[in-house]
């Protein structure tokens, strides 16, 4: 959402912009979601994010083009990000 709420929290919604799977990367995927994620770090103020994910888009073929390296991936990138926003604040 382009505000904060009265109560400064963020309304994130992630979605998949086709159902599409011959178009889905999920490496492209993630690295577009970690870069919005450390933009609005760097440039935002609000005291929680809340993550809603739109999973009309998701369909069984996009969890075969999966790879258990890119969700290692992903997962080690946000546990990072995580534990540097921890130390920070």
């Amino acid at each position: 959402m382009p505000q904060l709420t009265p109560e400064f929290e963020r309304f994130i919604i992630n979605t998949l912009p086709s159902p599409d799977k011959t178009r889905f990367d999920m490496a492209n995927y993630n690295k577009l979601m970690l870069m919005g994620q450390e933009v609005r770090i760097s440039e935002d103020y609000c005291h929680s994010d809340n993550i809603i994910a739109d999973l009309s888009n998701f369909t069984l073929g996009h969890v075969q083009k999966l790879s258990l390296t890119d969700m290692k991936k992903y997962e080690f990138c946000v546990l990072v990000s995580a534990m540097v926003i921890r130390n920070v604040c």
